[in-house]
């Protein structure tokens, strides 16, 4: 909530209880049967509003001094003896306007004169809701500011999160892709221009599109193509990998690179040299219900002590990013490793 807006709201309130004042004078009948308006402009109006000002300046003593000097520094005595010491204050106040101000204008509340310590009891009991609602709203506003804080707190949190994550892009597979090119560039291949130029693709999308929430997945999808087609390059043509997208992709979109990790992870440790068991990657889409999955024969002849860390990471985005919005299902039976992730887009 603005500032601008609780200084409305507290103006507001004290034009309410300032109207109710006026009602509860009117209710009463201190005008007689027939309301006098002159009267009533002329001498109540005037004398509420002074009573109501009275009661909102003792109010925001408290709210505004008292409790945070005294009450919120842990020190309670204080606070009490500091309350008693503004009652004191605010007597002398009250005393005169009742006994010699309101009387001069025609406002008399009370037949007898009053004594300086029924004077003090009226300011205590008239004012006796004012402090409890200073209390209230002193802690309140506490309460909202914590939970303001924190929940900067937890966003700023997930941003620092997402983008770490984000950055952790696997070394194993940029790294491999440089030495393949490297390696067609080295044996003059008409193809290491081609691969060159993909690879300044992704790395390009890596550093620009990932900066969104959200990117087109067509270029989500354009992205994983250029990977793959890389890879096939790189190991000239020995990479088998059936790749199929279904489904409308137009106008839908998806967190930037939470897909890549699934196919370096087939990759990494998957059999792609064999042609009679690719690697299978699906992609599909059907009434903003994203599908994607993956399939690999495990590679026994590797051994990777980091293979996990990309699957925590993906995991770990797909819970902050699509909470409860996605099922995320990996299995291994046998000598076959699958993903199957659905994200509700």
């Amino acid at each position: 909530m603005k500032k601008q807006t609780l200084i409305y709201l507290h103006i507001g309130y004290w034009l309410l209880v300032f109207v109710q004042v006026l009602l509860v004078a009117l209710g009463t009948g201190v005008l007689g049967t027939q309301i006098a308006w002159g009267l009533f402009l002329r001498i109540v109006l005037p004398v509420k509003l002074i009573q109501t000002a009275c009661a909102a300046a003792f109010f925001y003593v408290n709210y505004l001094l008292l409790i945070p000097l005294f009450l919120k520094k842990g020190n309670i005595f204080k606070y009490i003896v500091s309350l008693v010491g503004a009652i004191l204050v605010f007597t002398p106040l009250y005393y005169y306007l009742e006994q010699h101000f309101f009387p001069l204008i025609g406002w008399k509340s009370y037949e007898l004169d009053l004594t300086f310590s029924f004077a003090a009891m009226v300011v205590l009991s008239s004012n006796f809701l004012n402090i409890f609602l200073a209390l209230l709203l002193s802690y309140l506003m506490d309460w909202r500011t914590l939970r303001m804080e924190k929940e900067i707190a937890e966003k700023e949190q997930f941003k620092t999160e997402l983008a770490f994550l984000k950055s952790q892009v696997n070394p194993h597979y940029l790294f491999n892709t440089i030495n393949d090119i490297y390696a067609l560039a080295q044996q003059q291949s008409e193809e290491a221009p081609e691969a060159l130029l993909k690879l300044s693709e992704l790395l390009r999308y890596m550093l620009r599109e990932s900066d969104d929430a959200d990117v087109p997945l067509a270029k989500e999808i354009a992205y994983l193509e250029n990977v793959i087609e890389l890879q096939r390059m790189g190991q000239k043509g020995k990479s088998f990998i059936n790749f199929k997208v279904t489904g409308e992709v137009k106008d839908q979109k998806i967190a930037p690179l939470i897909l890549i990790n699934f196919i370096e992870n087939a990759f990494k440790h998957g059999v792609f040299k064999e042609a009679d068991e690719p690697i299978q990657i699906e992609l599909s889409i059907a009434d903003k219900q994203f599908s994607m999955l993956v399939k690999n024969k495990i590679n026994t002849s590797r051994k990777d002590k980091t293979g996990g860390i990309g699957l925590a990471n993906v995991k770990r985005r797909l819970a902050l990013i699509y909470p409860q919005r996605h099922q995320l299902r990996i299995d291994q039976q046998n000598s076959t490793f699958t993903i199957d992730l659905k994200i509700a887009l």
